[in-house]
């Protein structure tokens, strides 16, 4: 359900990951791998977070594609070593199990702490992405496990005026939504392991998403008020 610039930059950025080789021992870095998100390397205008706000930014969406490698890292075993979570809550992953990204400051990190070399394979088209990772055969099995320990309410709408006229058929009396409020949350993340013999819940991390404030605001424009004019004469039978 993603607009096409999203799924462009989802697209894109998995090209850039696809057949990436992580040998034995060293680090992967996403944001090294796929590399500046801009406008001649293939990249397009789509919504992000900024500041616990939703606005456009070339590369909106890549952040689906460090969450679906994150996830995929999760389930084989390798070391995490740096990760993001979101500010507010996404809708494409369970809580707290995203990991945000951007050219700046924000990369998702991780060892091969395996004995063999791996290989990233990711696919993505129109509705779907699909990341894989090729190395030595798994000797346990893991299974990942979200828990929402809070809900945050969000705060009550800010109410704005149509002052400049920006909405030239909405009427004093009538109202439109710019933004839907949006609760936040606490999450934990744990990552189940089972070596056969035994098995073992682990704890990966706690994160908070903020709520989201709505946003409405009150039409200025008057009603045009139909004035009857009646007939002075005499009515006729």
């Amino acid at each position: 359900s993603s607009t096409d610039e999203r799924k462009n930059n989802i697209k894109v950025a998995s090209r850039y990951l696809d057949n990436t080789f992580v040998d034995v021992g060293a680090e992967f870095s996403f944001n090294n791998t796929v590399g500046e998100r801009t406008v001649s390397r293939g990249f397009q205008k789509a919504k992000i977070i900024v500041d616990g706000e939703f606005v456009d930014g070339v590369g909106g969406g890549v952040c689906q594609v460090s969450t679906t490698l994150y996830n995929a890292v999760i389930l084989s075993g390798l070391l995490v070593t740096e990760f993001h979570s979101h500010s507010l809550p996404v809708s494409y992953v369970a809580p707290s199990f995203d990991a945000m990204v951007n050219s700046g400051w924000a990369d998702l990190r991780f060892i091969n702490n395996t004995h063999n070399p791996i290989i990233i394979r990711a696919v993505a088209n129109d509705s779907k992405i699909v990341i894989s990772i090729y190395g030595e055969k798994l000797d346990k099995k893991y299974q990942r496990q979200s828990v929402v320990t809070q809900i945050i309410e969000p705060p009550e709408s800010k109410i704005l005026y149509d002052d400049a006229g920006e909405y030239p058929n909405l009427y004093e009396d009538e109202f439109l939504t710019l933004r839907y409020a949006k609760s936040g949350l606490k999450s934990e993340a744990y990552l189940i392991v089972d070596d056969g013999k035994s098995i073992v819940k682990q704890k990966l991390r706690s994160d908070k998403y903020n709520a989201m404030r709505g946003v409405i605001i009150y039409g200025k424009a008057q009603r045009e008020q139909l004035i009857e004019q009646q007939g002075t004469g005499e009515e006729q039978s």
